[in-house]
């Protein structure tokens, strides 16, 4: 049977039609297109069918991946379109209570997406194995207008797959801003929506000298026992975006306040307030684990404090002078 027919009347994952599908992959073929990006330091490659009109998220272009893209990457993903996208008989683990939906199993887990815009049936879906290093996007056709290029990666397929691999150990994403100032020290500021984070990438981008990553979310990693902050695509109000990565040397909780003050956080305060400000799979509690375990060795290894400022170069100044 096709593979498009096969998958057309998949309803729900079972162990042997996962693995069928993982393993009848579009990679290699000569019919099919190749795409690959990076993002904290991993590399997702896409084998879209032929005839596609595949094109990478706008907002991707800045994380193509440097290397040869016919390489295998850490991330695997074959993309294809059926008539329809069926949901699982059963309730999932997980709901967003809009876009998406999640349903886990023992052979890996899926992702159901939908809008109002589009009516109740899934205009996407997205299976992985339980590693994350092979998947399967399927987008529904018909729900598709020809003419138009489709996006296989775009928000939320992206960041799901990126947090899910990173919390089975790879690393952390958090709500954030991260930047290198002119001296190299690696500045991350920690905050939920609201907290200054987009205010502050503004102050720093007049400071001369200074390389943002990005103003909402960052992507921590561990190398040869030092930190890392990686830039990614999901930016926030000042639409800061950047592949790069620089070496984490102190956090910043954001606190708007008539003055600016800089207040140390002991260890296990730092690590409960950068777990609040984590993506993390909460259904995996594997990942959980890992993510608090994680966020314990940032807060021992590296300085955190509380950030109370002012929306202007003070607090620049502030933190330069604590840092002198």
């Amino acid at each position: 049977m096709p593979l498009a027919r096969r998958l057309q009347i998949t309803r729900f994952l079972t162990e042997t039609n996962l693995t069928t599908l993982l393993s009848n992959s579009l990679s290699g073929t000569s019919v099919s297109k190749r795409m690959a990006v990076e993002i904290g330091g991993i590399s997702l490659g896409l084998w879209c069918e032929r005839g596609m009109r595949a094109a990478l998220d706008p907002g991707h272009k800045s994380f193509i991946s440097s290397g040869d893209a016919s390489q295998t990457c850490d991330v695997e993903l074959d993309i294809s379109a059926v008539t329809q996208i069926s949901l699982p008989s059963v309730a999932p683990c997980f709901s967003s209570g809009g876009l998406w939906s999640a349903y886990t199993a023992p052979t890996g887990t899926q992702f159901y997406f939908s809008t109002p815009t589009l009516g109740s049936e899934p205009y996407k879906a997205a299976w992985f194995d339980p590693t994350f290093s092979r998947g399967h996007i399927v987008l529904n056709r018909i729900l598709m207008r020809t003419n138009d290029e489709t996006f296989p990666l775009e928000y939320p397929v992206d960041e799901l797959t990126m947090m899910h691999r990173l919390a089975l150990g790879a690393g952390v994403e958090l709500h954030a801003l991260g930047l290198a100032d002119r001296d190299g020290s690696g500045y991350l500021f920690v905050g939920h929506s609201g907290a200054g984070k987009s205010t502050t990438a503004r102050l720093w981008m007049a400071e001369h000298g200074v390389r943002l990553l990005s103003d909402d979310r960052i992507i921590l990693r561990k190398h040869d026992g030092d930190f890392w902050m990686y830039g990614t695509p999901w930016h926030g109000d000042a639409g800061v975006a950047s592949q790069g990565r620089a070496l984490l040397s102190s956090i910043f909780l954001l606190e708007h306040f008539p003055r600016n003050e800089i207040v140390p956080m002991a260890p296990p305060q730092a690590a409960a307030e950068l777990f609040a400000r984590a993506f993390v799979p909460h259904y995996l509690g594997e990942g959980i684990d890992f993510t608090l375990g994680f966020l314990e060795s940032v807060a021992q290894t590296v300085s955190c404090s509380t950030l109370r400022f002012t929306p202007t170069k003070s607090a620049v100044e502030a933190i330069r002078h604590a840092r002198a």
